[in-house]
């Protein structure tokens, strides 16, 4: 078998012409193609490369140690990789984590002894890979080597990765209740071989009375530890390191593997790197990012090129200070919050709505802004090129009369005069008014977004929430008054007929404005309504009910409103809604539903909802009315014919 990965490294090696003369850097993964967060190590390191030099080419390759059964033929992939560049050794080369490392010591580098080398990741103690090979089962911290002492035989620095054992426990402890056990699971790779060798050290020194089981690839299967996790209790402590395992490839792809591994278990699985973190399978632990290992190495790598040697920069060793956690699987488990420590880093925490979209609603405000201002311009303009239309359609019709008649339409463009400048006036205060009504809400809703994220009380932020909502609906509300009312002027409200149900329409607008009855109020359909069919708008019978409930509502702080019907002689069907408000005076009857009236200037609203219930209703071919008491209520109704 050696001899076969021999042969198809050497016929590899023949690549070595293609390579150009060109000044480059060599990146060495101790891992395959897929490898995720070798991957991201390396192209952070790249990418801080060239934003220093551009003109340096950034060379990858790739030992795949998980694919190599046998860690004494790392060496020789290593060699043959190398020869590739002995014509054009790189400017410096880069070894990400601990088999790429001791693959390269026993590969044949006479021609690259003075090449500055960076090791990556690799952990503060090492191994000879002959010794890994043949003493795997029975290895011991004897067995391994201060790194620092062997990295003095090669013109090398790096940074260094020192697990976070005591913190693994120290973390486990403070988040499972009443734990009683630990649970290891570690593969037969390096990493996962002197992780367990580093707890099983941490476990007697800190936590003697705590028993401990390993589930160990190099003893069990995969099939095996599947089975096993089922049995493991909530009040366990599960760390894993990783889990690679099989000959020639692996018997189950890692997602399938860490999915299962998070189906089957009662408890939570911490980890000792990000694997899962992204699917979510995991709750966490200590590590640091592949980010955070690609800059520092980076840092060493740009101070080599600038002319400085490996030997004068101070190999760094980091420390796994950074507990990170998984939001969503810590809150599955409902584990507390208050036991981890004051540093931790969350994935995927929810945020509000209102921080995350915060300038975009603030955005959205200010242009809305700016179409209402411009719509309620183009609509006073066109107000007053209709009134002066119509005073020279009657100037023109009037000129056309008899002299007998000169009077009378004298009279007429008078009254005529009179009512356009009145129509003016009340255009006018209704854009004043239109201005303050429209500013209003606005200003609520661009005020409390601008705060709400810095409200640290959930019911400050729900309270804040609520009256942006409020405010959203008011404005939109006072926008399709003033389309409708657009629409009618130009004569463009269309209306589409169809069988409906009247006890429908009138269940689904209870249904919608029950929420927003002030307290003590109560909005409900009368007892003796049933359902009954008519053919007609729906979408402007629910908007004629919509109004004088909304109306209703405004002057009713107390007691009900009552929606109802009732069929009116064979042809129409008279609605009704009626209150137990303040009242209506009688003299005021008639110009309530004119346009732009409002009684209470001090109540929200445009003065246009009743007046587009009136030009509704005559469209619809019907009538509408009011009798009201102050002090008792009223009554609105209309009545609408039940066939078109």
């Amino acid at each position: 078998m050696k001899r076969y990965l021999l042969l198809a490294m050497l016929l590899w090696g023949f690549r070595i012409d293609v390579f150009s003369e060109v000044d480059k850097v060599l990146v060495l993964s101790s891992y395959g193609t897929d490898y995720q967060w070798s991957n991201s190590i390396a192209d952070v390191i790249c990418r801080e490369l060239k934003a220093e030099f551009p003109n340096i080419e950034f060379s990858r390759e790739f030992l795949s140690s998980e694919f190599l059964d046998n860690a004494d033929t790392w060496g020789d992939k290593v060699s043959v990789l190398l020869a590739n560049y002995r014509k054009n050794p790189p400017l410096a080369i880069v070894l990400i984590s601990d088999e790429a490392w001791m693959a390269y010591q026993d590969a044949d580098f006479a021609d690259f002894q003075n090449v500055p080398l960076l090791l990556c990741a690799v952990k503060p103690h090492t191994i000879c890979t002959q010794t890994l090979d043949y003493c795997q089962k029975s290895l011991r911290l004897s067995h391994f080597k201060p790194t620092l002492e062997v990295m003095k035989k090669y013109n090398a620095t790096g940074v260094l990765r020192a697990m976070n054992t005591s913190g693994y426990l120290t973390l486990m402890n403070n988040l499972i209740p009443n734990l009683d056990r630990f649970t290891f699971i570690t593969d037969g790779r390096f990493y996962g071989i002197y992780t367990r060798l580093l707890l099983e050290q941490e476990v007697k020194r800190s936590y003697p009375s705590i028993p401990v089981d390993y589930l160990d690839a190099r003893s069990i299967t995969t099939d095996s530890l599947l089975r096993k996790l089922p049995e493991i209790t909530p009040t366990t402590g599960v760390l894993l390191t990783s889990w690679l395992t099989g000959d020639h490839g692996f018997e189950y792809s890692k997602e399938h593997v860490y999915s299962q591994m998070e189906l089957d278990l009662q408890a939570p699985i911490f980890i000792t790197n990000n694997i899962g973190l992204d699917k979510e399978y995991f709750v966490g632990g200590y590590f640091n990012t592949s980010s955070f290992w690609g800059k520092r190495t980076a840092d060493q790598l740009i101070q080599i090129l600038r002319g400085k040697s490996p030997r004068q920069i101070e190999t760094m060793v980091e420390y796994d200070e950074q507990c990170r956690i998984a939001w969503k699987v810590f809150e599955r488990y409902k584990l507390d919050k208050d036991n981890l420590p004051a540093n931790t880093m969350f994935y995927n925490y929810p945020q509000s709505f209102f921080s995350t979209y915060k300038y975009y609603i603030i955005v959205g405000s200010v242009l809305l802004v700016i179409f209402v201002l411009f719509y309620l311009y183009t609509l006073r303009s066109n107000i007053k090129l209709h009134s002066a239309q119509r005073l020279l359609l009657q100037s023109v019709a009037a000129t056309e009369k008899a002299n007998t008649e000169l009077k009378a339409t004298h009279e007429e463009l008078t009254k005529a005069l009179h009512k356009a400048e009145e129509s003016d006036r009340l255009k006018s205060a209704f854009l004043a008014n239109m201005s303050h009504e429209i500013r209003t809400p606005l200003n609520a809703i661009v005020g409390f977004s601008g705060v709400i994220a810095d409200m640290e009380s959930k019911e400050e932020r729900m309270e804040f929430a609520e009256l942006i909502h409020r405010n959203s609906d008011l404005l939109l509300h006072l926008i399709s008054d003033i389309l409708d009312e657009s629409k009618i002027e130009v004569g463009m409200l269309e209306l589409h007929f169809e069988k409906v149900d009247a006890l429908e329409i009138s269940l689904h607008v209870i249904a919608a404005l029950q929420d927003k009855c002030a307290q003590g109020v109560a909005l409900s359909l009368h007892p003796s309504c049933t359902s009954m069919s008519l053919y007609t708008d729906p979408n402007r019978l629910m908007q004629l009910l919509n109004n004088l409930v909304s109306n209703a509502m405004k002057f009713t702080r107390e007691g009900a409103i009552t929606v109802g019907y009732f069929p009116y002689g064979d042809e129409q069907i008279e609605f009704f809604v009626e209150d137990t408000g303040i009242g209506i005076p009688e003299d005021k009857h008639g110009d309530i539903f004119e346009r732009f009236t409002k009684l209470d200037s001090y109540v929200e609203g445009t003065g246009l909802g009743l007046s587009i219930c009136k030009t509704i209703v005559e469209l619809l071919g019907g009538t509408i009315g009011v009798s009201s008491e102050p002090g008792k209520g009223s009554r609105f109704w209309f009545r609408i014919p039940k066939k078109q």
